[in-house]
């Protein structure tokens, strides 16, 4: 039987895309019904979802924000390299601020499930100003150790863990479904343009001031969030995730288990995490011993990397919507290694570089659209929880790919580290294209 409508009048059910067809009386229709909502023609398609004003206000905050973290993330590796002069230093470090997503994602995923998404935003992120503005007094008064770096680490760490599923989960209720594909895309475009911004200007105040003053300024941009974050209406889920906590998270691993796209996904995510996305705690390496740029070159390498995500999702914003989803993720998570295989035999600074546009482009590629669809396909009562196990694979498998790339390159060199990792990442690539061909037909 029909559900009841209000008047009277039978309720059809709405067909999803990517989910099948949802019962009227079960689905969660205020996802992405935003009264401050623009109507979608006073908006270029490539725009659209800024047309939703409490996404608008987050996506300019988050801005202002992640330009900072990204000041803070550099300064903090080049801060560690010159208390040790270790490479496997830099793993640790990385280990630390990454290990609490292993141990308190999964829980976090079921909090984002039961209460306002916006609310554990608000306290996750004074968490994370107070933690800037820590390392910010110790490294102003010289008594900065390494000890001190990996404690503060691990704080931020565990303040991570929390925030990333709400985070992730929530942009559907700011943007809808509609629009979703287009809000990711966005929001890479704003992440990875501070990804460029955030460690040039780092390596250039490095230079004149040394790394506590990235940290306060980190600490300071945090505000510009908080604010947008206060004006945004909290949503309240459906109350669905209920009861204990551990058979909640074991209803979404049973979920993500019986859906072959989303398990694909998944597993290439947790690939990529422990061997590939850890290249990055060896920049500081290249960039000093490798090809002696000193602080200005590792705050470019890194901003090379971003320049080729920040094409890449802004090509997505304007186009994504006309290429079929399964391909597109396939073609970056074939593109990323190899950009990064060319990266580790780069013969001089301005090729490597340039690698690492390339490598830039094919991981934002993959990142951003395996994150839309498995919000696509996730139910509304459970995206948290399988946005919880995306972040316990992506980062919470850090620690391990932090470390492996750390000990390998105080071992081998930092070129076969990099160079090994992606080799293993492209066979995972090569593997998902071969034997889940409906991944790549997947719309």
């Amino acid at each position: 039987m029909w559900p009841q409508s209000p008047d009277g009048g039978a309720v059809p059910a709405r067909r999803d895309s990517s989910c099948g067809e949802i019962p009227a009386a079960h689905r969660d229709d205020t996802v992405g019904r935003d009264p401050g909502e623009e109507p979608a023609r006073g908006w270029p398609a490539s725009l659209r979802s800024l047309r939703h004003r409490d996404f608008r206000h987050f996506w300019m905050g988050l801005i202002i924000s992640v330009t900072g973290r990204w000041m803070q993330q550099a300064a903090q590796a080049w801060l560690v390299y010159e208390l040790t002069d270790s490479a496997l230093a830099l793993g640790l470090v990385g280990a630390c601020g990454t290990a609490p997503i292993m141990v308190l994602t999964l829980p976090a995923g079921v909090l984002a499930d039961r209460i306002s998404k916006r609310n554990i935003l608000l306290v996750t992120q004074t968490l994370a100003m107070m933690q800037a503005f820590a390392l910010a007094i110790l490294t102003f008064s010289g008594v900065v150790q390494v000890w001190h770096v990996m404690l503060l680490a691990l704080f931020l760490g565990t303040a991570n863990s929390l925030d990333m599923p709400a985070r992730h989960a929530m942009v559907v209720e700011l943007a809808g479904r509609e629009d979703l594909l287009n809000a990711v895309s966005i929001n890479s475009s704003a992440f990875n343009a501070a990804r460029i911004v955030g460690p040039a200007a780092a390596g250039v105040l490095i230079s004149v001031t040394g790394t506590a003053g990235c940290f306060l300024i980190n600490g300071l941009t945090f505000l510009a969030l908080i604010f947008a974050l206060v004006g945004i209406r909290p949503r309240h889920p459906s109350g669905e995730a209920r009861g204990p906590m551990l058979p909640q998270i074991r209803d979404g691993l049973s979920w993500a288990k019986g859906q072959p796209i989303a398990r694909t996904v998944l597993a290439m995510i947790a690939v990529t995490s422990i061997f590939a996305m850890s290249y990055a705690t060896l920049l500081p390496v290249f960039a000093r011993d490798v090809f002696h740029a000193g602080p200005r070159g590792y705050g470019f390498l890194m901003s090379g990397y971003a320049l080729g995500a920040l094409a890449s999702a802004l090509t997505l914003t304007a186009f994504g919507h006309h290429w079929r989803l399964g391909l597109l993720v396939t073609g970056g998570s074939l593109f990323f290694p190899v950009g990064l295989l060319c990266f580790s035999v780069s013969p001089d600074y301005g090729i490597a570089i340039g690698t690492l546009v390339l490598t830039g482009a094919g991981m934002m590629v993959f990142n951003a659209v395996a994150n839309t669809m498995l919000q696509k396909l996730s139910p509304d009562a459970m995206r948290g929880r399988v946005m919880s196990m995306r972040t316990l694979l992506f980062a919470g498998m850090m620690p391990l790919g932090s470390l492996q790339m750390g000990a390998v390159g105080e071992w081998l060199g930092p070129r076969a580290a990099v160079g090994i990792g992606a080799a293993a990442c492209l066979a995972a690539a090569l593997a998902a294209w071969r034997w889940v061909p409906a991944l790549r037909r997947s719309e």
